[in-house]
Order: structure tokens, then C-alpha cells, then sequence
């Protein structure tokens, strides 16, 4: 059964059972300290500090103030420098002790940062570089590096010694507490190790704190309990006022407790965001810890959209004896997985999945679009009757909607309608639209609107994904989130489906829409991302068979294959012809031609007189060409201003972003003029790179080669591998915005280079096999597929040894990363995947 914090609820009252800690808690981020403020009022007061001295898991706060040329505690007269003579004394008097302070401070720290290290307390700062994560506490001793600065508030500049609160802790107030742990979490503060509960001492409770009522006082428990457990993060650092003396039993009776902790990781790497089956549990990331006490049961169960998890379920008593750490593997699905209902919109009204449903509908046409090819058009007061919202699992589940649309008309006050039903209750009101020019996730008065306002004539690809275990809903915008809100209760109508109506009032699409999907569980971030670059979609059949969802009209003429066979082979043939002598035409140019950037291996620039340039692209430089050249990839518009400010420079004002963008665009204009055929235009808010011969980037020739139609052939794949065996792609970069791109390529290159092995083991060579094998490696080093291809070149050299040490090499590598023992023995694993590569 679930873990239910309220069965604590009196757990102060009565004496615990009998359970030790685990042996191992001395992790920085499984450590809780008592947090006490210092002012004007206690800075002298000798007590205080004793306390705070003799408690080797307490820590400091303080406000501080500039003051011409010095720091002061706000409030007072007191210097700072008496606040560091306590902490140097602390850090002399206890080699052990670990003390966090906690400065509140508005402003450029240069001044802060220059008292701090020119005191006594210099020697023993650990500071940690955003991004890394926190060590042991083992380390910090021995490393004498065992004071740790926090700074909260305006703060101007970066600091080399004060960790900024926002980029490391996720932080809830119990001041804001109102019978329900409920809390504004942003999504870049889910995966911060830390976790601080500020102003413990103002927790609503029925009996304040004092010296006598204490510990008939359960509530500050319970709150730390269900907040552990809520955000599966251990409470850090827990602030408690001035009154510390109220409080000192906070931290014993938190380790009274025993506590789960592990990870949930996907090719190797922390997840950065989970959803967990239980109704105690938010939002977490990849790393977990839980509370529980004896007698009780935890169930674990993550999930993520988009992956598979293995195992899906870990079940803890206390009478187990529970490891020092869990892993748990996530998965990617297929796009195809939990599909049940898609429409091509090829001049018929079918739904793939279920292609003898028949449908009805009001004052629509199909029209040729420049862009998308025939696409289905949907006028003021037209409509489509899709059917049962049961066809499509809407009700009472999560789902995920995604199509492609564009406006003729938006309305500024008003609805376009892209896909609802006509109920007016409470929860049974769906209605996917734009109101005002808005995309909106409408579940009637259990709605959320996003922040973003579209213009007509442009195809946008948008997704609505629910999750029915945090009620969030969310809305996709060519791939990118652009907005989330949780706690909404699920969608429960049962009235008819349409497509281009929605609501009583009539609202209509107004406009055309093409590649609609439907998905009984939520999407991936990511595969909303492949969906919006119109990825192919396979499915299965009910005979397990695979089935494409083409991406022209090659599906529509598929239907009716019997009727028009021979036409359809001379069709496809010819189309074939076409492509091979397009991508065949392909010439890869020498390591030092002109005219050329690479993104595989290292990223290296060579300007049109065969002059290395690569040097010139600054980091910011860099970063900037490949944001535009990757959203001029994913959709013909280009890269939007907007997003550029938002992810290149998002700590700066609005107007120093214009500023600085404006500069750094100039820089990279004058940089491509040294090369013929590159150049950055201006358009309606969004800068796309214009590439025109000979200008080469193989990255982009990769790209376009992974959106061949059916799928590449041979001599596409060995023009793709050329393309990317130069090294992994973008080696060295680590703007936190690169990881999805990174991701699906990366997921491309081991797709599409076991397309290739497969080819080359069928014609036995496992020289080429090995050179695949390697490069796939570089992606993903516990790639099996990849591994068996190596072991398969050994055995075709007769040398059976080196083939078993490698694999043990494989199983050995497997268990220190993923903690666990690889599940086959050599026969196995021979047996299952010796012909996986022939069946895909």
C-alpha cells in the first residue's frame, strides 16, 4: 500500500520504534541542518552562539546591508566582520563541523565577496560551480573546505564564493501554509539538490512553540514529512527565526527516520524531471529520497512521459534491508506506442488507426497548401464529427492531442476553435482552442491559457498534453512548452467529438489543419519536439507488422494499392530514382576545404579561402549560430527573437538583451560575409540562416538526409555515416539548451547507423561493422546492439576470447553505472541478439 504521511501525524506523542538511520547518510544532499537568524537584537548574545557552536547541524542567516565602503547586519551598527569571526572560531574550535551561512543581500557582491576572502574565514569556503553536484561530507572535511555561503536577493553579478539560493535550492515558505502543501514550483528549480523550508517558525499550529509545548507539538514534523516526501528531496536547510532554542529537537527527530534515496536515469544520465503514481508525491527529479518509519510500506513508482520504466514498481518494509542506493532505468518509447487515432488529412476524412470509421461534417473542403501538400480547410461555421471522446482516450486518462494549424483570421476577442465538444458542465467542456489568440487547454472552469499570441498564415504545430496524476495540463508550441499548470481534475464529458467547433457559442477554426493524433498517454518533451519536425510515426499492427505514417501522400495511395497497383510501383520507383540522385549528389568535401562548418567532432569553421576561422566564433558567437541554424532546420521560419532572448540571455534586463543580442548577431554577420553561401535574415520577429552552394555543414546534410521519405538506402546511410563520423556531435558544448537537440541526433546517428551494420553483416564485414560499433559507442557506451556488433566482429576472426572479455568488460562497465548486474550471461545474450539487426 501507498506511504500516507498522515499516519504520522502524531508521531511525537509516542515513542518510535526501534530503527537505526542508514549507516551511510553522509551525503551533503541527505543532511539536514537548523537554520537560526541573527540581527541586532541576538548578535552579542553569548548563549545564542553557544548553541549554535556545541550543534554540529545548525547554520546561520543574517541580513547585511552596504554602507559606504562596508557590510553591515541590517538594523544595527554591527559590522559583518563580527559574523565571521563566530564562523572562524566555529571552523578552529570543531574540525568536523560543516557551517552554511546564509546571507540576505541586494546588489553587486564585489564588495561582499572582497571582505569575505580577505578574513580569516577565506581558507575554509567550499564554493560549488553551478551545474556539478555536491559532494560528500567526507570530502569536505578532509578537505578543510567546510563553510558554505548562500546569498538571497537582488543580486547584480555572479560571485566566486556565494552560492545564488535560486540556482541550487528549491525553496518552499511554511509561512504559506494553508492546510496544503501547495507551492508555486518553477520547472528549472524541480532538479536542484537541495531543498530549503524557510520560516518554520510561522507554520499555522494550534499550540506555538515554547520551551514547554514542544514536543506535544507534531505539525513542524508532519509539515517537514510531507514535504520530504512531496518533493522527494530531504528538507537541507530549515529556517526557524531567531528562536532556535524552540526547535533544537527538529533535527533528531528527522533522523529518527529511515529514508529511501536513488536514481531514475535514461542512457546513463540523471532524468532532470519525474511524476510519481502516488497522490503523496509531486514533481521530482532525477534523484529521490523518502522517508518512512517502521511497520510502514513505500511504494515507489516513477514515471516520465515518454519513457518506459524498469522496474516500474520498488516496494520497501522495514524489514528489509534496503541498499544504500536504488537505480531505476528509463526507457524512450516508440511514437507509435499508446497512438489511437490518427488523421492524415490526404483528401479523406480516415483515421489510419481505425480506417473503416466513418465520419460526418458541415462546410469543409481539402485544399493544396504550399507547404504541407493537401491539407483538410475548415471555415467560419464548419465542422467535423469525430465521434465519442471514448475513441480517443480522453476520459478520465491522460492523453496527449497534437496537429498542425493554420489561422486565416484570429480572433482578438473571440475563439478559434481547433477541437471540442458542445457541453457547458463542469470537467465535461473540452475545448482546444485560441481565445484571443491565445492556445488555450479548456476542461470547462478547469482551464489554462498560455502566454503566447499567434499571428494568422503561419502553420504552428501545437500539443495539448494531460497527466492525470498531477492534473497538469500543458501546451506544446512547435515542440517547445510554452506553459504548464497542475491540479486539474480530469476530463469527464461524454459528448460527441468535432474538429474545427468547440463550445455552445459556436466557435470555428477558421482556417486549415493537417496531421491530427491522438495519444492515450502524455507525450515526451522530447517526442513533442520529433512530432512537431513531422517525424514518421510507426505503429503496429494487430499481426505485429510495422505500418508508416507518411508524411505525403504515399499512405492515401497505399489505401487503395489493389485498385492501382502498377501505378503506385512506377510511382514509388520513380520517387526512389529522385532521391538517390538527390542525396547521391552529395559531395562531401576534403577536412581543410573552404566554405565549411562542422558540428561533428569539434566544432571547426573554415571561411572561402580555406582559412581555419574557427577561433572567431566566441562562445556566445557560437551559441547564437547554432540556435538560428536549428530553428531554421525545425521549421522554415526560423529561430524567434523572443526564444533567443529567453535562452542565451536570460539573467540580463531586457534592454542590455537587445543590446548584447544586436552586437553579438553583428559579429556573426561579419564572420559568415568571410564565406559564400551563408547568411542571417531577418524576418517577422525570427532570424533564419540562409544556405545556398558551396557552403557545407554536415550537420545540415545529416538532417535533411534523416527526413528521406520511407527511410534512407545504402547509399544514404554510407553518405550519412561519412556525414557523422567525424566525432560526436557538438563535443564540448554545454549550453543546458543543446541537450534535446543533442538527444534526438544522438538517437538518429545509433538509428540510423544499425540500419547500416545491418546491411553491412548481411554482406560480412565486420571492419566496417567495427568502425559503426565505435561510433555508436561514442554516443551511448552501454549501447548493446553496438556491443554485440563488436563481438560479432571477433567472432568472424575465430578469436571466441577476446570476444567474452569484451563482453565482460561490457558487463562489468553496466554495473558500476547502472548499479546493477547486467540480466543475460554470454549464450544469452548471443542467442538474443544475433539476428535483432536483420529482423529491424
Amino acid at each position: 500500500m501507498h506511504f500516507r504521511i498522515k499516519y504520522l501525524l502524531w508521531v511525537l506523542a509516542i515513542s518510535f520504534l526501534s530503527i537505526s538511520p542508514k549507516a551511510n547518510a553522509r551525503e551533503f544532499t541527505e543532511t539536514s541542518f537548523l537554520i537560526a537568524e541573527i540581527n541586532g537584537s541576538n548578535v552579542n548574545n553569548q548563549q545564542f552562539w553557544n548553541f549554535i557552536h556545541s550543534n554540529n547541524q545548525t547554520g546561520i542567516e543574517v541580513g547585511l546591508t552596504k554602507n559606504n565602503n562596508e557590510v553591515i547586519i541590517r538594523d544595527s551598527t554591527q559590522k559583518f566582520d563580527i559574523i565571521l569571526d563566530q564562523i572562524y572560531s566555529m571552523a578552529t574550535n570543531d574540525s568536523s563541523k560543516l557551517i552554511p551561512v546564509f546571507l540576505r543581500y541586494d546588489g553587486d557582491p564585489q564588495l561582499l565577496d572582497s571582505i569575505i576572502q580577505q578574513s580569516a574565514v577565506a581558507d575554509y569556503i567550499f564554493h560549488l560551480p553551478r551545474g556539478e553536484a555536491w559532494p560528500s561530507i567526507e570530502y569536505l572535511i578532509q578537505a578543510n573546505r567546510r563553510v558554505l555561503f548562500f546569498v538571497t536577493g537582488k543580486i547584480e553579478n555572479q560571485s566566486q564564493i556565494l552560492h545564488n539560493t535560486e540556482n541550487y535550492a528549491l525553496k518552499i515558505s511554511a509561512g504559506n501554509f494553508i492546510g496544503s502543501s501547495s507551492y508555486d514550483i518553477r520547472n528549472n528549480e524541480i532538479n536542484h539538490e537541495l531543498f530549503m523550508v524557510d520560516e518554520l517558525q510561522d507554520l499555522p499550529t494550534q499550540t506555538p512553540p515554547s520551551s514547554l509545548s514542544r514536543n506535544l507539538v507534531p505539525d513542524y514534523i508532519n509539515f517537514l514529512l510531507e514535504n520530504w516526501t512531496k518533493f522527494g528531496k530531504r528538507p537541507n536547510f530549515i529556517f526557524v527565526g531567531k528562536d532556535i532554542f524552540n526547535f533544537d529537537f527538529i533535527i533528531s527527530q528527522l533522523e529518527s527516520f529511515v529514508w529511501v534515496t536513488g536514481t531514475v536515469q535514461v542512457a546513463g544520465k540523471i532524468m532532470d524531471k519525474l511524476y510519481w503514481r502516488s497522490p503523496d508525491v509531486a514533481v521530482t527529479g532525477g534523484r529521490f529520497s523518502f522517508p518512512f518509519r517502521g511497520g510502514e510500506e513505500i511504494s515507489i513508482s516513477p514515471f516520465a512521459p515518454g519513457y518506459e520504466m524498469s522496474p516500474q514498481n520498488i516496494i520497501v518494509t522495514s524489514e528489509m534491508e534496503i541498499p544504500e542506493n536504488y537505480t531505476i532505468t528509463a526507457t524512450p518509447l516508440q511514437l507509435g506506442d499508446g497512438l489511437v487515432s490518427g488523421f492524415r488529412f490526404d483528401g479523406a476524412i480516415s483515421d489510419t488507426i481505425n480506417p473503416g470509421t466513418t465520419f460526418t461534417g458541415d462546410n469543409y473542403t481539402f485544399s493544396q497548401d504550399i507547404e504541407r501538400g493537401t491539407v483538410l480547410k475548415l471555415p467560419e461555421s464548419s465542422s467535423v464529427n469525430l465521434g465519442s471522446p471514448e475513441n480517443y482516450g480522453l476520459r478520465n486518462s491522460s492523453f496527449t492531442v497534437g496537429c498542425y494549424v493554420k489561422f486565416n483570421e484570429i480572433l482578438d476577442y473571440g475563439d478559434n476553435a481547433i477541437l471540442g465538444n458542445y457541453e457547458s458542465e463542469y470537467r465535461r467542456g473540452l475545448h482546444l482552442i485560441l481565445r484571443s489568440g491565445n492556445p488555450y487547454f479548456g476542461l470547462w472552469a478547469n482551464d489554462f491559457s498560455a502566454d503566447v499570441k499567434l499571428k494568422p498564415n503561419i502553420w504552428y504545430h501545437l500539443a495539448w498534453r494531460y497527466i492525470i496524476e498531477t492534473g497538469e495540463q500543458a501546451i506544446f508550441l512547435n515542440g517547445r512548452n510554452i506553459g504548464s499548470s497542475t491540479g486539474h481534475p480530469p476530463f469527464s464529458g461524454t459528448g460527441d467529438i468535432h474538429l474545427g467547433s468547440a463550445l455552445s457559442q459556436g466557435a470555428s477554426l477558421r482556417g486549415y489543419i493537417d496531421n491530427l493524433y491522438f495519444w492515450d498517454r502524455p507525450l515526451g518533451s522530447e517526442e513533442i519536439s520529433r512530432l512537431a519536425l513531422d517525424e514518421l510515426i510507426l505503429i503496429q499492427d494487430e499481426n505485429s507488422q510495422p505500418v508508416f505514417l507518411k508524411s505525403d501522400k504515399q499512405l492515401f495511395i497505399f489505401i487503395f494499392a489493389g485498385l492501382f497497383l502498377l501505378v503506385i510501383i512506377f510511382l514509388l520507383i520513380f520517387r526512389k530514382s529522385r532521391t538517390n540522385n538527390l542525396h547521391s549528389s552529395i559531395k562531401l568535401p576534403d577536412k581543410n576545404d573552404a566554405n565549411q562548418i562542422n558540428l561533428f567532432g569539434s566544432f571547426k569553421a573554415i571561411d572561402k579561402d580555406g582559412n581555419d576561422i574557427t577561433r572567431l566564433f566566441t562562445s556566445k558567437i557560437k551559441e547564437l549560430f547554432l540556435f538560428i541554424l536549428f530553428g531554421t532546420l525545425k521549421n522554415q521560419s526560423g529561430a524567434s527573437v523572443s526564444e533567443i532572448n529567453e535562452q542565451l540571455w536570460q539573467s540580463l534586463s531586457a534592454k542590455k538583451v537587445t543590446n548584447n543580442r544586436a552586437v553579438t548577431l553583428n559579429k556573426l554577420r561579419k564572420i559568415l560575409a568571410k564565406m559564400d553561401g551563408a547568411k542571417i535574415i531577418s524576418s517577422n520577429g525570427f532570424l533564419i540562416l540562409e544556405i545556398t552552394e558551396p557552403f557545407f555543414c554536415n550537420y545540415e546534410k545529416a538532417f535533411k538526409l534523416c527526413q528521406t521519405t520511407g527511410g534512407m538506402d545504402k547509399q544514404q546511410l554510407e553518405t550519412f555515416f561519412m556525414l557523422v563520423k567525424k566525432g560526436r556531435f557538438l563535443k564540448g558544448t554545454n549550453w543546458p539548451w543543446v541537450d534535446e537537440i543533442r538527444g534526438f541526433t544522438g538517437n538518429q546517428v545509433i538509428d540510423n547507423l544499425l540500419k547500416l551494420a545491418a546491411v553491412y553483416k548481411k554482406e560480412n564485414k565486420p571492419e566496417l561493422i567495427d568502425a559503426i560499433a565505435r561510433r555508436i559507442l561514442e554516443y551511448d557506451e552501454l549501447n548493446e546492439e553496438a556491443i554485440y556488433l563488436q563481438i560479432w566482429t571477433f567472432q568472424q576472426s575465430k578469436n571466441s576470447n577476446l570476444a567474452k572479455f569484451h563482453f565482460e568488460s561490457f558487463c562489468t562497465k553496466y554495473r558500476e553505472t547502472l548499479g546493477e548486474k547486467y540480466p543475460m550471461d554470454y549464450q544469452q545474450f548471443i542467442r538474443h541478439f544475433q539476428d535483432q539487426l536483420n529482423q529491424d
